[in-house]
């Protein structure tokens, strides 16, 4: 809680003086100085991965909605044009911070099916069968975005405006259609996506009509979706789990479970494993943020079963205790004057368009070595404690004491700790995206939606339009086997049934002392979520950059186990050749032309200056775009 200080407390004699006084007063003490006004943002803010999605929230804006209001209807429109992971058949966190009041934390994660066991995904022989997990009728859990923004809306809405009113704009998206862009060009063109989505009958006529892939330009309709959608409108987010579109997803499964592999078993034989018990029980949970606080600001962000807020508290607060002001002061003394050879750089541009220049300087090679240190800690603790904490206890007053937090911090020393053998990672997917909302009052909401890899399962219901998430990869189904990001998990995120699994989303916003938002930020990108959210963070505050340099700058990217950091084209070759000597496992991308690009995470974020000025910056490594929404 903030403290709110009278002049007599800034004034030691003047205090002494007050204290006196209270000792020999026998009436009632004089009233505390009223705190002074919060200053609101001198406008309204959305940015996400769609131009599109952005407007419709910004209209929403305009129109009178708050940050509530905006965030469930660009989400809803998010759901439309982007497939890839914009979703109503996964599930994801929103936090809803006010410009008075506490802020609040919203999980709408999916939930283990009831009939969901870990056995299943093994084969004869034992040996677990990672595509289960990934593309099967098996590798789908409860999702839940309809019931998350719902929750959202009845909660922190205006009031302004009804559920059904803020699916119009997704409705008119898929019924009217919108332009295929490059980015969904590329990935419907990436041929193990496409495999997997000619699995099944809905995405194949629906992505690849007459087996023909959609082009850039070429309009895509989404009637099912549409007609979906209507009925959320008409019916009430209640309909999604119960009725025709219920008994449609389950029917989806259960034709899936005959031709992608699954073997047959007892209740599950030749079916998928949600039921329609499973979906009628669904229901988000409101949960406390965790709160903390890194350069003055208060940090404020998801609880588990998120690990991405822990993960980032727990380095950014290592992180607070080093002296990386007098490396950066040292850093600038020995370059004065020593011009940057652009050759030096490793890498090359991304295929979505060069990033914009940034305006910081090169980063002081020993604040980069304590940077992945810290982020080896946190990630290790991610590995041994956290999971749904509805089913396991979750350690987080030992994970964010002063205790932890001095003892890693020491545990740092000059040289790496690379840890256990390395495992093989798999390729970053855009499984994820992630809005970011302020409105004109100073409320925000920063929310995170999932289908887990590209297109989720890539199983679509046929009579619903909508894509299922691949969730249940996000258990540790067996300890020590790394999912597809490479994470290995324990027994905190064992599959059980009804279970919540363990993600890296990480929605987040700052505050000043005072009280009034100062940052909302998020990004998809699996485990890269964490680093890309930590970089911003740590470059606006620390290196004082600016929000658009800080989202533009390369990032590099730890997580423990594979021990390696992985570093996006555009760092000093000097720099990885010093974090070499020091022990680090570099994984960097070389020089040449033919060098596949790197691009970790999407940042969508939104600064608002102590002035009121808002500056909104959606990551030049996606399409997305800010909008403003001044009344």
């Amino acid at each position: 809680m903030a403290h709110r200080w009278t002049r007599a407390a800034l004034n030691p004699i003047a205090r002494a003086s007050a204290f006196g006084w209270l000792l020999c007063a026998c009436g009632t003490p004089p009233a505390l100085d009223p705190a002074p006004p919060r200053p609101r943002p001198k406008t309204g803010m959305v940015v996400c991965e769609s131009p599109l999605a952005s407007g419709v929230g910004a209209k929403i804006l305009r129109d009178g909605g708050n940050a509530a209001d905006a965030a469930v209807a660009a989400a809803l429109a998010l759901a439309v044009v982007l497939p890839q992971a914009g979703n109503l058949g996964g599930g994801g966190f929103a936090l809803f911070v006010p410009h008075e009041g506490e802020p609040t934390a919203l999980d709408f994660r999916e939930r283990a099916p009831l009939l969901a066991d870990p056995a299943r995904f093994l084969d004869a022989a034992g040996a677990p069968r990672a595509e289960l997990s990934l593309e099967s009728a098996w590798s789908a859990a409860v999702p839940g975005t309809v019931a998350g923004l719902q929750s959202l809306l009845e909660k922190h809405g205006s009031g302004k405006f009804s559920f059904g009113k803020l699916c119009a704009p997704a409705i008119e998206l898929a019924r009217s259609g919108f332009l295929v862009d490059g980015a969904l060009e590329r990935d419907l063109g990436d041929e193990e996506l496409r495999r997997r989505l000619e699995q099944s009958p809905g995405a194949r006529a629906l992505f690849y009509p007459e087996g023909k892939q959609l082009l850039k330009g070429q309009r895509l309709v989404q009637p099912e979706l549409a007609r979906t959608l209507e009925r959320l409108a008409d019916e009430g987010p209640e309909s999604f789990y119960s009725g025709e579109l219920a008994r449609a997803l389950v029917a989806e499964l259960s034709s899936q479970a005959d031709v992608n592999g699954a073997p047959g078993g007892d209740a599950v034989a030749g079916r998928g494993l949600i039921t329609e018990q499973d979906l009628a029980q669904y229901r988000p949970v409101w949960r406390k943020p965790l709160r903390g606080w890194f350069r003055g600001m208060e940090l404020i962000t998801m609880p588990p079963p998120s690990s991405g807020g822990v993960a980032i508290l727990e380095t950014l607060t290592v992180l607070d205790g080093f002296p990386i002001e007098t490396e950066r002061r040292a850093a600038r003394a020995a370059q004065a004057g020593t011009p940057r050879d652009p050759s030096s750089a490793a890498g090359g541009d991304s295929p979505l368009g060069a990033a914009p220049p940034s305006e910081g300087e090169p980063l002081p090679e020993r604040a980069v070595h304590w940077w992945i240190e810290a982020l080896r800690c946190a990630f290790a603790e991610r590995a041994a404690h956290l999971g749904d904490p509805d089913f396991t206890p979750v350690p987080l007053e030992w994970l964010l004491s002063p205790e932890w937090v001095a003892r890693a911090r020491v545990a740092i020393g000059e040289s790496a700790a690379p840890g256990r053998p390395a495992l093989t990672p798999a390729r970053e997917q855009g499984e994820t995206t992630h809005l970011s909302v302020l409105d004109p009052q100073g409320n925000a909401v920063s929310l995170t939606t999932s289908l887990n890899a590209s297109f989720g399962s890539g199983i679509l219901v046929r009579g619903g339009g909508f894509l299922l998430n691949n969730h249940m990869d996000d258990f540790a189904l067996f300890p020590g086997v790394p999912n597809q990001f490479g994470l290995v998990g324990g027994s905190a995120n064992a599959l059980a049934p009804g279970k919540r699994p363990l993600s890296s989303m990480a929605p987040t916003v700052l505050r000043r002392g005072g009280g009034s938002v100062a940052l909302v930020i998020g990004s998809p990108g699996g485990p890269r979520i964490i680093t890309s959210v930590v970089a911003v963070i740590v470059r606006t505050l620390v290196f004082e950059e600016s929000l658009g340099a800080a989202v533009a700058a390369p990032r590099f990217h730890q997580q423990w186990a594979p021990p390696a950091t992985v570093f996006e084209s555009g760092w000093p070759a000097e720099l990885l050749e010093a974090l070499r000597r020091r022990g680090h496992w570099i994984d960097a991308p070389g020089t040449s032309p033919a060098d596949a690009p790197r691009r970790f995470g999407r940042v969508q974020a939104i600064r608002v200056g102590s002035d009121g000025e808002v500056e909104g910056v959606s990551d030049w490594r996606g399409t997305g775009a800010a909008v403003a929404a001044k009344r």
